[in-house]
């Protein structure tokens, strides 16, 4: 298989770069025909002095260069593959096979290249956390390589104090043994000498080196002493270290328990028609029965977005009464769990909020403050909430990319006037059982969808944005939800342009002679 024709110049590039020199300089110094053609003037056995991945990189159209990158870059998939299949044949789950291979690979920095290269399609999200997770688990080997390394270099040492004190103790021995030998000596000199003052100054002479041996012996033991409290404080750091990584090891488990608990799917009530019922009379109770069209679509479409799992943007004028509304109904309490945005926070604090008991929370001023990204990476792991993001002016949304929408939904009720930030709650409360429920499977209903497809793209909306709204239309009143309460206040109050002057499509659909059920809604919201 061809890959260079897959991967743009910076993917090229990126590989070029992470090709170990080494074996650029061994392909090098065997091809050196081949080589004199791309660098005239040097020879292989310089390559040293040269920048070889530039060199790779240059001459990557090249015959003698491309077919090394191809056969190199087959080389490292097939290893990859091969460290995938041993991993999943020990019991690890595919996420985690991916994280500890492609921590180890030349991909490690571009885990999105090697999805590319296998042609295996992911979304940007799983990419992107699985990046994070290889990162993190690139660092934690090299932590633990570190460690391993101290490890190896404390027992060298240790090995060698014990060898040194092996030595001492011989010398010891040894001393011992001579002083014996002399006091033998001194003995024997006793008993064959008669003379006495010779005596005197033999037992003089041998008194002294006794006494140099007693002062050696000491000396050793002494030295004995300091080896063996060296040895033991090195035994001591030894132990420390592997308490360290025993304790690293546990740390990393235990993060990994909590995301694997974390990472829940979607609940939803086990009776969807009671809990609609007991949601209109909370909306009723709030004041959002009014108008008739607008009860019975805000009725149906809340029980259509609450429990896909994904975040719903709302103002929070509107926002906050609605979720006292829905908690009342399905937890029991219309109090919601809420953490507001300041410069400081961090996302453990909002990793900390999230993995609370609350069903139901609020993350309030966090859009066009907080780094998408990184809230949208933490939000899907904790798809078993309902997730509201409230901001205090509608119009902050048009400093936000489109995209956001493919992965939360939009909702808008400022023209039910009803509503208000003040408003209590007084129904009854009631509390739902609920279930883990899969991502329901919704048949698009080809006439609607088509329809609301020839309406967005008169709103200039993205390709992919389109097809991802037009996914959820089953028929006309999935429609009129998304247009009353979704596409249609987004286009009047972030865009500011008014929808039926700039969509024919819809004014024939919705207008005065379209055959729309709630066309006076609709134009009485959106028709200046």
């Amino acid at each position: 298989m061809n890959y260079l024709p897959l991967m743009t110049d910076d993917e090229i590039q990126y590989i070029c770069t992470v090709i170990p020199q080494k074996r650029i300089s061994d392909y090098f110094r065997r091809n050196p025909k081949e080589f004199a053609k791309i660098c005239p003037g040097f020879r292989p056995t310089a390559i040293s002095r040269l920048n070889v991945s530039d060199l790779l990189y240059r001459n990557r159209d090249n015959g003698f260069v491309s077919s090394f990158i191809e056969k190199t870059i087959s080389i490292w998939l097939s290893q990859i593959q091969e460290c995938l299949d041993e991993c999943m044949e020990e019991g690890k789950s595919k996420d985690a096979a991916y994280i500890e291979t492609l921590a180890q690979s030349f991909f490690v920095d571009n885990v999105a290249l090697y999805f590319k290269l296998i042609e295996e399609e992911q979304s940007e999200t799983y990419i992107s956390l699985l990046s994070s997770a290889t990162t993190e688990a690139k660092k934690t080997l090299e932590e633990q390589e570190n460690l391993k390394a101290d490890i190896k270099s404390k027992i060298a040492e240790i090995e060698r104090l014990q060898t040194k004190l092996a030595l001492i103790t011989t010398a010891l021995n040894n001393s011992k043994s001579k002083q014996h030998e002399h006091t033998t000596e001194i003995k024997s000199l006793k008993q064959e000498v008669g003379n006495v003052n010779e005596l005197r100054d033999l037992l003089q002479n041998k008194g002294e080196a006794i006494s140099t041996l007693v002062a050696e012996v000491a000396q050793l033991k002494k030295s004995e002493k300091d080896l063996k409290t060296e040895l033991k404080a090195s035994q001591s750091g030894r132990q420390q270290l592997e308490a360290q990584i025993r304790k690293e090891a546990e740390k990393q488990q235990s993060e990994k328990m909590q995301r694997h608990v974390a990472g829940l799917k979607p609940l939803r009530p086990i009776d969807m028609d009671e809990f609609k019922e007991y949601l209109g009379y909370n909306l009723k109770d709030i004041g959002a029965s009014t108008p008739p069209d607008c009860y019975l679509l805000l009725k149906q479409h809340l029980c259509n977005i609450l429990f896909r799992g994904t975040p719903i943007i709302i103002n929070r004028g509107a926002g906050v009464p609605l979720m006292k509304c829905i908690a009342n109904t399905l937890v029991g309490n219309p109090n919601v769990a809420s953490l507001t945005y300041n410069r400081d926070i961090s996302a453990q604090e909002i990793e900390s909020f999230l993995s609370g008991k609350a069903r139901i929370v609020c993350l309030d001023g966090f859009l066009g403050n907080y780094s998408e990204t990184e809230l949208l990476a933490l939000l899907e792991l904790y798809r078993n909430k309902i997730v509201f993001l409230t901001l205090a002016y509608d119009r902050t949304l048009r400093f936000i990319p489109y995209e956001i929408f493919r992965y939360c939904q939009y909702l808008n009720l400022n023209r039910v006037q009803t509503i208000s930030m003040s408003t209590d709650v007084t129904e009854d409360p009631s509390v739902f059982e609920e279930s883990e429920a899969d991502t329901p499977e919704v048949n698009p209903d080809a006439r609607f969808s088509l329809l609301l497809k020839e309406i967005l793209d008169e709103f200039s909306f993205s390709p992919g944005l389109t097809m991802h709204k037009c996914a959820h239309i089953s028929g006309e009143q999935d429609l009129c939800c998304a247009l009353v309460f979704d596409i249609l206040p987004y286009c009047a109050d972030v865009l500011q342009i008014a929808p039926f002057e700039i969509s024919e499509r819809l004014t024939k659909y919705a207008g005065d002679k379209g055959r729309c059920s709630y066309k006076n809604l609709f134009k009485e919201w959106f028709v200046r």
